[in-house]
């Protein structure tokens, strides 16, 4: 169910958006990942893997890593680099986009194609659940996407399918990959109309966590955490339409 406040735009760009997202991955194989055994890296947080890991290129398709931080069961809608929100950000609202011509309707489309911060639960694709990884003290629009077996999940975090259940500190071991997506082509023809140059390759291949353990931190102070959300978190409880969680 979608947050309360959400318009009718809103929720029919948030559903159509969500439907993309979740049909390409779900007709994608994740077990045709294969591992390299070439190297192991420790990374502490999203920011970490993103920047020293992925933009750094310390680390490539195939190399085991281990991330420190929050895993949950909010999915971002748009996983992409965090380190490129501002840029995407400034096109919209720099010169050479003609946003005198945009509708409201249109000009909302873009913010949203243009954000990190959508949010969704999508649950069990074919045996594996797709997961959001952020750092221990994170925020929706900043993370990394992650797939994990469902028993896995069920396994290590007993109550990850919960309906209140938004996240735990955890250690978690994985493969990096990319999987496909198709918000680009959606996304190019918005832009094109509005006449907003914005680069949409980072639509097009997804970087991923294949989860192959996970470690949850069971002591008091190693179990602090939280994670924030935004309107565009979609929740089970419109009486509670923000994702707020902290523990």
């Amino acid at each position: 169910m979608l947050s309360a406040g959400l318009t009718v735009v809103g929720k029919s760009l948030f559903e159509a958006a969500a439907q993309t997202f979740i049909g390409a991955l779900a007709s994608y194989s994740f077990h045709r990942i294969k591992d390299r055994f070439y190297m192991s890296n420790t990374f502490a947080g999203a920011f970490d893997i993103w920047q020293r890991g992925i933009r750094c290129k310390t680390i490539h398709e195939g190399d085991r890593l281990r991330f420190e931080g929050l895993i949950s069961p909010y999915v971002q809608l748009f996983p992409r680099d965090p380190y490129g929100n501002a840029v995407r950000w400034n096109s919209i609202y720099g010169e050479e986009c003609k946003l005198l011509a945009a509708s409201p309707s249109e000009f909302r489309t873009l913010e949203f194609y243009s954000g990190s911060d959508q949010t969704i639960r999508t649950g069990s694709l074919n045996g594996e659940t797709l997961v959001g990884l952020y750092n221990r003290y994170g925020y929706v629009g900043e993370g990394i996407l992650g797939v994990a077996a469902t028993s896995e999940l069920k396994k290590s975090i007993p109550v990850f399918f919960d309906k209140d259940f938004w996240g735990c500190h955890a250690e978690v071991s994985g493969v990096l990959s990319y999987c496909p997506a198709q918000h680009g082509h959606v996304a190019q023809s918005i832009f094109n109309k509005i006449g907003l140059p914005v680069n949409v390759d980072s639509y097009k291949e997804i970087p991923y966590v294949k989860i192959t353990s996970i470690r949850v931190y069971k002591k008091e102070h190693e179990k602090i955490a939280s994670l924030l959300g935004s309107s565009w978190a979609a929740k089970e409880c419109n009486e509670d339409p923000f994702l707020v969680g902290t523990r």
